[in-house]
């Protein structure tokens, strides 16, 4: 047993770097080898793929079932006149062959009337549907089965529900004058500037509604309209905004919300194709007020589309019919003027294999080998030879050829469909009475009218207990049903008969409320909560500060006061409120005054002004929460406001208000973490955290440090809950977190788990750094390079003596990579303490100008932009030196050239703040500091934190920063070169190998530790016994810290960083999830497509084709006889569809692909990522494709030292040019890159391929390398380096293809393909691994087909 050992973790969301050392930081050894290293496995997935395919299967289901009855209403009508007549449509889709009934009609099969005269006498469907419209029409139609198809079309597509319940009818404007309202309820805000403060004319609504619905005139022509209809000038920025919006056009958010809102930077356009998944992105951003605004806009946009499908007609079918004619028209002018004026073109335009032509447009080809096209594609290739001034000025208004399916049918809402179905019913009634009967207290015409508006609830959730789950927070059954009725079919006339609505909505509350992040078990506020409101917006408030102080408890609850009656609290009200109570000096209350915010206040008290505006100036609090509670649960207005009624007696006005609220999302914490965890004050009063917010000021996360006594109450809370150290991976799933953070963290409990394993004990201390993942927001977006930021700022900067955009211009862009070019552009040329011009030669120049700390090195570690200028050496050195704030010589001879740049938005209001500063950082200031490295806020990083304390309770648990360990190599590295050994300096490279994981983990321990230990574990403790002068970060490491550092073991500890010994390992899987390409292939596409169905008629794929690429669940090892009579042992990839039904299914499909009855498994599970050794060459087994398997190289790639050194200098230098969109020249003296140099590591790589352990998997790539390598030398430097990374891809274990096209190599080189039968190789030995390696089992796959 090994007691008082560390444990370090380096946890990512696709690995786990972990290492064990004594106390002394010797890496502990077990069975002879060195106790650290990689735990590797693949990120996971979120859920939204699945989500939606989840979705889309529940709407095609419920489609069929609404299908289902409404043929049963239908049935003994429609067999009275054709008993066949279902029969034939569900057969439809079979080939004749396969067809139970005679006769090739899909639909009609009558002597006298089959589908040809059907499709004559009505060429689409709307005008069957039109017909039953027009009284006399329906009059003369008495075959039952036409109005069983006109029905069935309406229900099948009957339109989206976002305005359920509303009554909508085609030409009403009703809609639009609502979201108008909307609009200019938005627009009435207080906090609006008077410039954008501006009222839409709903007196004029109907001019506005001509103006939308005229489709005819262009954006740009309607925006203009709209503009003078609505005395819209330039100066109305926010008006001008909406307006563009609903016409369609492209808008810059910060017109909408104002520049300091943080989707300023942000577009909108409705009539973009991804509007829906940017909005999702967008509205995570919003508030509730700003978010209703969008919403209505967007109602406005889809009011006008609606308008554009209609036409002016009063039904959808006749709209559509007009299409159909005019596209014939169309299409005539067309072919008309394709056969007088270039005949040649009309086989290509009309006929099938061509692309973006009129086949592909309409989608009549239905090839092997078809492709749908876009109306923009289809009509770019009309322009491409079409000259006629007609049809291109129809092409240039989006009109030619329209088609009845476009994407913009999806604004029509289900009333439009429902107005024309009530019509049908009714002129139908005469020639078919059974309309009329009734049934169950409805008459058919009123239960299909049912099935139309019937809409399953999103509390009561799927219907069918399939879904269910013992655990009421899996599956996806909640729904409760009424005693007595648990086994009566539901449809949409009883639906309210079987259901209980409340008892499902309450588990659906349960199901989704989410846990506090500090207190176990606790649900959580809505955001839009008045206790949690409060608290976000105290929280803001308590880190504002005027002129570098914190604000009095007076002037925060003048502001407080101040935000109960503006929903939106700006920096200049607030100044302007301060002056008006004089706790400021008049004109002193600019916004560059105020610091500690991130421009205008993000947070407000809205809704307790709303909740005011509803329920009156003296509301029950109580009440209004749980209002508050319900409108954010529950969308249906109707709804919450019977749940108000059963709960309050409220009168109809107020009600009618309640109707009108809009909550959404969801808070953090729970009203038990804000009220009901108490600590003693400072003068030993019990308070709690909301109330301590009042008086002390402190935000929270100064309420949770050492300082006050919340941290120890929220530990004593869950103390008490005593939860089982016994960590399942339950507990993980719960955690409120993305699932790649959740396997991280599974991953990771299960290797600690391990390591105490090995080590007979828990370790005394653990140490946790985790990566930090990109946010929503940042995933996927481009950012704008330096350049392009600077030259954006100087368009709007005049100098007479000097043209910054052009000589910016001419600079190349990887000069801006560097800080020092950056910031003397951003500085204007200009020494930042001495105000003196920088020759641009001189910037480089080390010797006259550095880069200096405002906020010193010393004390804080920040490297942002914010804390860091250029400046004369000498100033740096001998003037300002390691001290703050800067001198007030300097000060004041600069402040008005700072101001400048302030104003002219070269540098923030914090950096401006900081420059200006006259007092001294506070030991409050620098304890919040020390705690920040001491701390973790994250809430995974938290819970992988309280997990661990859970499993051992004994053990100490320390945050370990990244930027800290980051600190100490660059300070180790400096050191080296200092004394010319830069070789060795401890360098990261992501692309060489997996080492440098456990690296990491090592370093954490070492960091981690220091920093324990010099700051007693809490800045507050360490500042009782030490004073600001007795730290200094930048030398932390140059004296001894007992029990923490000793300065001459540094060297060893160094050495031991450096060594190579890590051992890495990849978790093995079973896949599950995808089955297969959901996209169905035509038959004939492959010979191994996967049936439809299981059994029946679509089961055969060469008829009816199939799906395709079968995701493979895992290998199974089988031994069968060949065609030859031999012996063969194959590996097996076994498709999840197949797995998932059942052993029986799995041996029938592996008798039938090896084509022998009597084949057998002889291992039944080799999961994927499984360890081979082939001919002595690590591999990992990925899949499969075709009839071979795929492997990726598991072999880790080491180089000298030297060769590290300068693969990192290539790597840094292709990581800027990417940024840098590859306009970047390397420099030989900057980036230290050379021609030479690069062929000579090219050369190094190639040989490396052709050795051992690489040559038996990757030796075939060597000889079109060395073949290219002529033309890898005449090659530029930059194409060079990117040839270079893309071979490195080779030597890496994961399945990162290698593209070679530079040199004229292929775009996917590095593959592994190797033949599934194993008599192939000399050796193959199958290897599983435990999470650390320590623990193995080897199996010969050789010795079944060798013996």
């Amino acid at each position: 047993m090994r007691e008082n050992y560390y444990v370090g973790l380096d946890i990512g969301t696709d690995s786990v770097g972990w290492a064990v050392t004594d106390r002394q930081y010797n890496l502990l050894r077990a069975k002879g080898k060195d106790m650290w290293g990689a735990y590797l496995f693949d990120p996971a997935k979120t859920a939204a793929e699945r989500r939606g395919y989840r979705t889309a299967r529940r709407r095609t289901a419920r489609v069929r079932q609404r299908i289902k009855l409404l043929q049963e209403l239908f049935a003994p009508e429609v067999y009275a006149v054709d008993p066949a007549f279902f029969i034939r449509m569900e057969q439809s889709k079979f080939v004749e062959t396969d067809k139970t009934i005679d006769g090739k009609d899909a639909i009609f099969h009558d002597e006298a009337f089959g589908d040809k005269e059907f499709y004559k006498k009505f060429p689409t469907i709307y005008h069957l549907r039109a017909a039953f419209l027009d009284p006399q029409q329906a009059r003369g139609i008495t075959d039952v089965r036409l109005l069983y198809l006109a029905i069935h079309h309406i229900i099948k597509n009957r339109g989206h529900f976002l305005f359920e319940g509303q009554n909508i009818t085609a030409g009403d404007t009703d809609l639009l004058k609502t979201s108008l309202s909307a609009i200019n309820a938005y627009f009435s805000d207080d906090e609006l500037s008077e410039d954008n403060k501006h009222t839409l004319p709903l007196a004029k609504y109907a001019e506005i509604a001509d103006v939308l619905k005229n489709r005819k005139t262009g954006k740009n022509a309607r925006e203009a309209q709209l503009k003078k209809i609505c005395d819209v000038d330039k100066a109305d920025k926010t008006a001008l905004a909406v307006i563009r919006c609903i016409v369609g056009k492209k808008v810059d958010l910060k017109d909408l919300f104002g520049e300091n809102h943080s989707v300023a930077k942000e577009k909108l356009c409705f009539d973009d194709v991804n509007f829906d998944k940017n909005y999702e992105t967008l509205q995570l951003q919003l508030n509730d007020e700003e978010a209703a605004f969008v919403d209505a806009m967007k109602a406005v946009y889809d009011w006008a589309m609606l308008a554009e499908v209609l036409n002016g007609n009063t039904y959808l079918s006749l709209a559509m019919i007009e299409r159909y004619r005019i596209h014939a028209e169309h299409l005539k002018m067309l072919k008309s003027y394709i056969k007088s004026e270039c005949p040649e073109r009309y086989a290509q335009t009309f006929r099938r294999n061509s692309n973006n032509n009129y086949a592909a447009y309409v989608g009549s080809d239905r090839g092997r080998d078809f492709k749908h096209c876009t109306r923009e594609d289809f009509y770019k290739y009309l322009r491409s030879f079409v000259k006629d001034e007609q049809i291109l000025q129809l092409i240039e208004r989006g009109e030619f050829l329209p088609k009845l399916r476009t994407s913009v049918n999806g604004v029509i809402p289900y009333q439009v469909h429902r107005a024309e179905l009530v019509t049908i019913l009714k002129n139908a009634e005469d020639n078919f009475p059974f309309l009329k009967e009734e049934q169950d207290g409805f008459t058919v015409a009123q239960k299909i009218i049912k099935l139309l508006e019937f809409r399953i609830p999103y509390y009561v959730g799927p219907l069918s207990s399939a879904h269910e789950s013992k655990n009421p927070k899996k599956g996806f059954y909640w729904a409760v049903k009424n005693p007595g009725f648990e086994r009566t079919k539901i449809t949409p006339w009883n639906f309210d008969k079987i259901i209980d609505r409340d008892a499902s909505e309450d588990k659906f509350i349960s199901r989704m409320t989410n846990k506090c992040t500090y207190l176990l078990g606790e649900d959580v506020l809505p955001k839009s909560s008045l206790l949690y409101s409060e608290f976000t917006f105290r929280n803001e408030l308590n880190n504002l500060c005027f002129k570098d102080n914190r604000l009095s408890e007076k002037e925060r609850e003048e502001i407080f006061k101040y935000a109960t009656e503006h929903k939106r609290v700006t920096l200049s009200g607030i100044g302007k409120l301060l002056e008006e109570k004089n706790l400021i000096e008049c004109g002193e209350g600019k916004p560059e005054n105020f610091s500690g915010t991130d421009g205008d206040f993000h947070s407000s008290l809205s809704s307790l002004i709303i909740m005011k505006r509803v329920l009156g100036e003296n509301f029950d609090r109580d009440m209004a929460e749980q209002i508050i509670l319900w409108a954010t649960l529950t969308p249906d207005k109707d709804r919450l406001v019977r749940r108000v009624k059963n709960h309050y007696s409220l009168p109809d006005d107020v009600l009618k208000k309640i109707k009108g609220l809009s909550f959404s999302g969801w808070g953090r914490l729970s009203e038990k973490f804000l009220t009901d965890i108490w600590a003693a004050d400072d003068d030993g009063v019990r308070t709690n955290i909301i109330e301590a917010m009042k008086s002390t000021g402190a935000n929270l996360m100064e309420l949770l440090s050492a300082k006050y006594g919340f941290s120890d109450a929220i530990k004593e809370f869950n103390a008490d809950l005593n939860p089982s150290p016994n960590v399942e991976y339950s507990d993980v799933d719960e955690l409120y977190c993305s699932p790649s953070v959740k396997r991280a963290i599974w991953r990771t409990i299960c290797l600690v788990r391990e390591i105490e394993k090995i080590n007979g004990c828990p370790p005394k201390r653990i140490f946790v750094e985790m990566a930090r993942g990109a946010t929503k927001e940042q995933k996927g977006k481009r950012t704008t390079s330096r350049k392009e930021q600077i030259k954006a700022l100087f368009k709007d900067i005049h100098d007479n003596e000097r043209d910054w955009v052009a000589e910016i211009e001419s600079q190349p862009d990887n000069l801006f990579s560097s800080d020092k070019m950056f910031m003397y552009y951003m500085q204007m040329g200009k020494c930042a303490y001495s105000g003196e011009n920088i020759p641009l030669t001189d910037v480089f120049n080390t010797n006259l100008y550095d880069i200096d700390h405002i906020y010193p090195q010393s004390k804080i570690k920040d490297d942002s932009l914010d804390n860091r200028v250029l400046c004369k050496k000498k100033y740096n050195q001998d003037i300002k030196k390691d001290v703050y704030p800067v001198s007030k010589e300097i000060r004041d001879k600069m402040r008005d050239i700072w101001a400048v740049w302030l104003d002219k938005k070269l540098i923030s209001k914090e950096k401006y703040k900081r420059l200006t500063r006259s007092t001294p950082l506070t030991e409050a200031e620098l304890s919040d500091f020390i705690d920040r490295q001491l701390v973790e806020t994250r809430q995974s990083t938290k819970a992988v934190a309280t997990l661990l304390k859970r499993m051992y309770p004994d053990s100490e648990i320390v945050y370990s920063k990244a930027g800290n360990v980051a600190d100490f190599k660059e300070k180790v590295n400096n050191d080296y070169k200092k004394h010319d050994k830069p070789e060795l300096s401890i360098v990261k490279i992501r692309e060489l190998n997996d080492l440098h994981h456990a690296k990491d983990a090592y370093l954490n321990i070492i960091v981690g530790n220091v920093y324990f230990t010099k700051f007693n574990r809490n800045a507050a403790i360490f500042f009782k016994k030490n004073n600001i002068d007795s730290y200094n970060l930048k030398n932390l490491f140059d004296y001894d810290l007992p029990g923490a550092w000793k300065v001459s073991e540094k060297e060893r500890i160094l050495q031991t960083a450096r060594k190579n010994t890590c051992r890495v390992v990849r978790f093995v899987s079973e896949e599950h999830g995808k089955l297969f390409d959901a996209t169905i292939k035509p038959k004939g596409a492959n010979d191994k497509l996967i049936p439809l169905k299981a059994n029946g008629s679509l089961a055969d794929t060469d008829k009816y084709g199939g799906y395709d690429s079968a995701s493979t669940a895992y290998f199974a090892l089988v031994s069968s006889i060949g065609k030859k009579n031999e012996k063969t042992i194959t590996l097996e990839a076994i498709p999840i569809y197949i797995d998932l039904l059942g052993e029986n299914a799995v041996n029938d499909y592996i008798k039938r692909i090896t084509g022998d009855k009597n084949a057998t498994v002889l291992i039944e599970k080799i999961k994927l990522n499984s360890l081979l050794k082939i001919c002595g060459s690590y591999c990992y087994l990925r899949g499969k494709t075709g009839s071979q398997i795929v492997l990726c190289n598991a072999n880790q790639f080491i180089i000298s030292d030297e060769n590290a050194a300068y693969l990192k200098k290539i790597s840094r230098f292709c990581e800027k040019n990417k940024k840098a969109e590859g306009r970047l020249t390397a420099d030989e003296q900057h980036d230290g890159l050379t021609k030479e140099k690069n062929l000579e590591f090219y050369r190094m790589l190639v040989s490396r391929l052709c050795s051992a352990p690489y040559s038996a998997l990757l030796g075939q790539q060597a000889p079109g390398l060395r073949e290219k390598e002529s033309v890898f030398a005449a090659l530029a430097i930059e194409e060079q380096c990117s040839v270079i990374m893309e071979v490195m891809h080779f030597f890496q274990c994961n399945s990162v293809t290698s593209n070679l096209q530079a040199i004229g190599g292929v775009p996917q080189a590095g593959k592994i393909y190797n033949n599934k039968k194993l008599s192939e190789y000399e050796e193959i030995l199958l290897i599983s691994q435990s999470p650390t390696g320590f623990y193995q089992k080897t199996v010969s796959l050789t010795g079944f087909y060798k013996a």
